[in-house]
């Protein structure tokens, strides 16, 4: 009985994990950016992402700030700074973009779309939340065409 029980439940988690999306960064800069990632729990962590390439991770949890930069000193007050927020609340991803001290990519576009061609893109900095599926994919494609 205990097996049969530990067994759905082991399947139900990896149901649920087979179905989350993925939080995908994609740089079509002519330069390395730098995505800063910060968790509910504020652990951050900072990886470069080189022309390019991409960043991706499965959608989880709430609370995620990505940040995006062109250059290393995320904590400066003088880097600007484009902020993709999402919260995982499955069946709903939440999310939002907007920009702290500037915007990075002045002069050059960013989009922030879903595999789900339904849910609403975002390309300008309004900072208004929206609602999607949070089994899809987002990217955020920095410099895009």
């Amino acid at each position: 009985m205990q097996l049969t029980a530990t067994l759905t439940i082991l399947a139900g988690t990896l149901a649920s994990t087979a179905m989350a999306g993925n939080a995908i960064v994609q740089n079509k800069c002519t330069s390395t950016i730098y995505l800063t990632i910060t968790r509910a729990n504020q652990m951050t962590t900072t990886r470069p992402i080189a022309p390019g390439q991409k960043y991706s991770e499965p959608i989880a949890n709430q609370g995620n700030s990505f940040g995006i930069t062109r250059n290393q000193d995320y904590y400066s007050p003088n880097t600007p700074k484009l902020i993709w927020g999402f919260s995982n609340s499955p069946p709903t991803l939440y999310y939002s973009v907007s920009q702290v001290n500037g915007n990075p990519f002045e002069g050059a576009k960013f989009r922030l779309r879903s595999s789900d061609t339904k849910c609403q893109a975002v390309t300008g900095l309004d900072g208004r939340t929206r609602t999607c599926g949070s089994n899809n994919d987002f990217t955020l494609v920095a410099c895009a065409q």
